[in-house]
């Protein structure tokens, strides 16, 4: 079985960031650009259109998974008790499972009314 090597995450936490500046960069924009007012009607209306939610949803996978790749890498590096280690792994696994899936629920809810 293959290990999860370092350059594998270099490239995952590289790519989400990418992701995610761009993300920064289009929504700078649109409000530069006079796409809407910022508020919270702006927002509901662009999370209830299918490609806003989808747009959303996957900043949000690329902002677990770059949380995933740079949280990973500190504890591996200074926790080093492998019951402590998997532990906190295994929190924080779940923890960011819980924020996606919980950023999935609230993007779908006003697709399904």
């Amino acid at each position: 079985m293959r290990q999860w090597s370092g350059q594998r995450a270099w490239l995952l936490q590289r790519i989400s960031a990418l992701v995610l500046l761009a993300a920064v960069l289009a929504g700078g924009c649109w409000l530069l650009l006079g796409g809407a007012r910022p508020g919270w009607p702006s927002w509901r209306a662009f999370a209830a259109h299918p490609a806003g939610a989808s747009v959303l949803l996957l900043v949000a996978g690329a902002l677990v998974v770059h949380a995933w790749v740079g949280v990973r890498d500190v504890l591996l590096d200074y926790v080093h008790r492998p019951g402590l280690r998997l532990s906190l792994l295994a929190l924080l696994g779940v923890g960011l499972a819980f924020v996606w899936v919980r950023t999935l629920l609230v993007l779908a809810v006003p697709m399904w009314r």
